[in-house]
């Protein structure tokens, strides 16, 4: 009880200093102010930004297996031998659908590079659409919601017949008063039958589109007939109920033998899942967090230089006030407390305040950016609170200490 009244009596004199000197308070933390702000904002803006990234991956289910022969995510440049690997063929997809018993769908597409092309209707133009060619169970394998129309069926895709699907931005581009169905538009200078258009798929975090929202989805074998060059395919399987992992194991050893990658050899093709994405996005995000923390480090250090050299400035300035108090009976360990609790008060009202600050610019931010879910989370609140308390107490010992070690006589003759 003794000791919790002197902890209590040492906040109160602590905040009586802090007040008398009020802004020359502010200025020592503002060091620990600013380190705090940066580690709460960011982690609470990435922190919205992964779950955008979740929500947006998990649309397409989360038993989804996307297979392709270049990685999803390239941090730096691709080596020769990446760049070089060999296109995935529809013989893979048939060598899969036959010996893969855990995988549900499994169905190939291709993408049309339409660079410098344009897509057409009457005086709507959008320029380089995202055309892409697919089989008929692609709408259940991707998750996807018919807004308008139909799908194309198997007799159109054998038959390569024109007709095609518009994304929900590609049909607002194209036919901003509605009517998509049943117009006939121009694709890189193509006929197409529109047959129907899709739901608009969740935006990013800063108000961008779904790039599936932006799609041209024609048949399989149309495109490859007005395309027959193109056969850089992408698989999307979707794996049976709780059959995710089994059905990776199965998928990556038929790839191997169908794609004759010897066993010390590692995989010329890349097996990406909902659960996969989302961790190749979290190294980003990791590596991020990595840079701010060493920058609200060096915030900490600043603040915590300021803080050890203000208080051996008050220890000088109150040797006085020491000396009286070691004569009526205080001990080395109250001076001890006192000098350390005002250390550690006044870094943790800098830690305070900048996580007020932060709610505040996070509240603007979702202000401006109302789709970004910036939600602070709790380890960078306790991190701001226990890293500002722990500087005050790291870099506020020296100073306390001193303040212990002074002599009651030599510091009553100080003048």
């Amino acid at each position: 009880m003794r000791r919790f009244t002197a902890l209590v009596e040492n906040v109160r004199l602590a905040f009586d200093t802090l007040q008398a000197n009020r802004f020359r308070s502010f200025l020592t933390v503002l060091g620990i102010f600013i380190g705090v702000l940066l580690v709460v904002t960011v982690a609470a803006v990435l922190n919205g930004f992964r779950q955008s990234v979740v929500d947006n991956v998990e649309q397409f289910g989360t038993n989804s297996v996307f297979i392709y022969r270049h990685p999803f995510v390239q941090l730096g440049p691709m080596s020769r031998a990446v760049r070089n690997r060999k296109p995935l063929q529809l013989a893979d997809v048939e060598a899969i659908r036959e010996h893969c018993p855990s995988v549900d769908i499994v169905t190939p597409g291709i993408e049309i590079d339409t660079w410098l092309k344009r897509a057409k209707y009457e005086r709507e133009e959008i320029d380089t659409p995202r055309l892409r060619g697919v089989f008929p169970d692609n709408v259940y394998a991707a998750n996807r919601v018919i807004a308008d129309g139909r799908f194309f069926t198997e007799q159109e895709n054998d038959h390569r017949m024109a007709v095609v699907l518009l994304g929900a931005s590609s049909a607002k581009a194209l036919f901003p008063n509605g009517g998509a169905v049943g117009k006939e538009i121009l694709v890189d200078g193509r006929q197409y039958t529109v047959i129907g258009t899709l739901e608009k798929r969740k935006g990013g975090p800063f108000g961008e589109e779904d790039e599936e929202d932006s799609v041209f989805l024609a048949p399989y074998w149309t495109l490859r007939r007005f395309y027959p060059g193109e056969d850089d395919h992408f698989i999307l399987a979707r794996a049976r109920t709780g059959q995710l992992t089994v059905a990776l194991d199965e998928i990556t050893q038929v790839l191997r033998k169908q794609r004759r990658v010897p066993s010390s050899d590692e995989n010329n093709f890349e097996l990406g899942t909902t659960e996969s994405l989302i961790q190749s996005f979290d190294e980003i995000v990791f590596a991020t967090m990595a840079v701010m923390f060493l920058l609200s480090s060096v915030g900490f250090m600043v603040g915590g230089v300021g803080v050890m050299n203000i208080k051996l400035v008050s220890v000088r300035e109150r040797t006085r006030e020491i000396g009286l108090r070691k004569a009526v009976g205080a001990r080395r360990r109250d001076i001890l407390g006192q000098f350390l609790v005002e250390a550690v008060v006044l870094c943790t009202i800098g830690g305070v305040l900048g996580l007020v600050a932060a709610e505040g610019v996070l509240w603007l931010v979702g202000l401006a950016l109302p789709d970004l879910a910036a939600t602070t989370p709790m380890w960078a609140r306790v991190f701001a609170f226990g890293g500002s308390a722990s500087v005050g107490l790291f870099f506020g010992l020296w100073p306390a200490w001193k303040a212990a070690s002074l002599d009651p006589v030599e510091a009553l003759r100080f003048e």
